[in-house]
Order: structure tokens, then C-alpha cells, then sequence
């Protein structure tokens, strides 16, 4: 028979405490995973359930993830193992079937966005050249203004001595 635990059990089986297996479970929940409810609505923890959770701790340890993806990877294997179990032979086929069909398809759809990637990457740069040239451009112009501007200044200033000396001569 198997062995059924609630949360404090199931917490010293683990070595967490209780309000850290809830906050597994509550994660491990809202990935899609399904624990069993007792009569008050406590969690039931079976033998699979703690083989679960010990498995998305280890993730965390070895590979360094954080709850949510160890809780997602942990929530996404189970839901496949228990549905690949259930499923006929007959059925299991033609859902392999569909499964490589939507592989295929969504492979044409990854080399189509990188394509399109691609081409925006090539219209960003020919933007950002645009944009460079127009900057330059502008440089170019001010500098042709403030160079037109010293012309006129000293040209004024030419005038302006040589009409103060023929004043002063008169």
C-alpha cells in the first residue's frame, strides 16, 4: 500500500520546513502539477509527489535554477510520463504523428522569423548609415555657416576701419 503524508509529514521526509514545501507545492500547482486534497483541504503528499519535489530540489542545487523553472521542468516531465502511460498504442502513434508534424512546422516558422530577422538587421544598418551621413551632413553645413559668418564679421570689421579712417582724414 502506498504511503500517503500530509504537508508536515512530507516536509521532515524532505528535510524542508512546512512553509517551504506549501511554497514548492504552490509553485509546482501553478505549473500544471496536481497533488491530491484531503477533507480539509490539505495537500496529500504520495510517494510520487515526494520523488517530485526531491527532484526539482536537486535541480535547484546541481543545475543552479531557480523554483519556477525547476518547478516547470519538474511539473512539464511528470504531466508527459502520466499521459504517455495512459495513451493506447494505436493512439500514441498517431499522436507522434501530429507531435512531428508540429515540430515541422514550427521549424518553418523559426527559419521564416529568422529570415525576417535577417532582413530587419540589414534595414537597421542601412537606417543607422542614414542616419550617420545625415549627422555628418549637418556638421558639414554648420560648419560652412560658421565659416560664411567669420567671412561677413570680417568683412564688417574691414569696412568699418576703413570707413572710421577716412572720417578722421576729412
Amino acid at each position: 500500500m502506498e504511503n500517503l503524508m500530509y504537508t508536515s509529514g512530507a516536509a521532515k521526509a524532505l528535510g524542508l520546513g512546512v512553509s517551504t514545501l506549501r511554497n514548492y507545492a504552490v509553485v509546482l500547482e501553478s505549473k500544471g502539477y496536481h497533488f491530491e486534497r484531503g477533507s480539509n483541504n490539505g495537500r496529500i503528499f504520495r510517494e510520487k509527489d515526494i520523488s517530485q519535489i526531491q527532484e526539482m530540489i536537486d535541480r535547484m542545487a546541481e543545475d543552479g535554477v531557480t523554483v519556477e523553472q525547476a518547478a516547470e521542468i519538474t511539473a512539464g516531465q511528470s504531466g508527459k510520463i502520466e499521459v504517455l502511460l495512459d495513451v493506447p498504442s494505436e493512439k500514441m502513434d498517431l499522436e507522434l504523428k501530429k507531435l512531428c508534424e508540429k515540430i515541422t512546422l514550427l521549424e518553418q516558422q523559426q527559419t521564416n522569423l529568422a529570415e525576417i530577422n535577417r532582413k530587419l538587421a540589414v534595414q537597421v544598418e542601412r537606417l543607422t548609415e542614414k542616419i550617420e551621413e545625415r549627422e555628418r551632413d549637418q556638421q558639414l553645413f554648420e560648419m560652412m555657416e560658421n565659416a560664411r559668418n567669420k567671412k561677413k564679421r570680417k568683412g564688417m570689421a574691414f569696412l568699418r576701419f576703413t570707413f572710421s579712417d577716412k572720417k578722421s582724414t576729412i
